[in-house]
């Protein structure tokens, strides 16, 4: 009898702090050129948002906060990286031009009411351009919103905050300012 309570406890426990599984993957859809030829500069993406989760979840008075189930810092650094090198970018470790972009924001808040639910996406990215005659700052924000019947539906949350992380990125890589600031 125990042995089946303390299975029992270990179940209920289970199912009260399951953790869902929520993915930021974005992707770039940047037109080929080679704009970028040529161009040899250090690259790097940090991570500085205030806080390390994605998602935010409020239903009455609780608040659940989770973790994206992969590296958003990686996966951005991975995609922008092949973006780059896809338009001819040379993208060395130790070059005298750095150019990194930094999260400021990149969450998805979720409102749980009785009926409906509502969905508050933020994103915020800055590039920095250091060089030795000088440096480049430009920030890049993105809000979209959205309210849908019943409970909420983590695919539609992962997908819509994808997408905006995609707008972002595609505003600030598509921005021939900091492009000129690398010549």
């Amino acid at each position: 009898m125990r042995y089946l309570s303390l299975v029992l406890l270990l179940l209920v426990a289970g199912c009260a702090t399951k953790v869902p599984s929520f993915i930021v993957a974005p992707q770039i859809f940047w037109p080929q050129t080679t704009e970028l030829s040529g161009r040899q500069f250090s690259f790097a993406v940090v991570d500085l948002r205030p806080r390390t989760h994605s998602l935010t979840i409020q239903q009455g008075g609780n608040e659940n906060n989770y973790r994206t189930s992969n590296d958003v810092r990686f996966q951005l650094e991975k995609t922008v990286a092949t973006a780059l090198t896809e338009q001819g970018a040379n993208l060395l470790g130790q070059q005298g031009t750095q150019l990194k972009i930094q999260i400021n924001q990149l969450q998805a808040n979720v409102q749980q009411r009785p009926l409906d639910h509502l969905v508050t996406n933020q994103v915020a990215l800055t590039i920095f351009i250091q060089r030795d005659d000088g440096s480049f700052t430009k920030s890049y924000a993105g809000d979209s919103s959205y309210t849908a019947p019943f409970k909420v539906d983590l695919a539609a949350v992962e997908r819509e905050l994808r997408i905006l992380t995609e707008q972002v990125l595609n505003q600030l890589l598509q921005d021939p300012t900091w492009k000129s600031e690398l010549n």
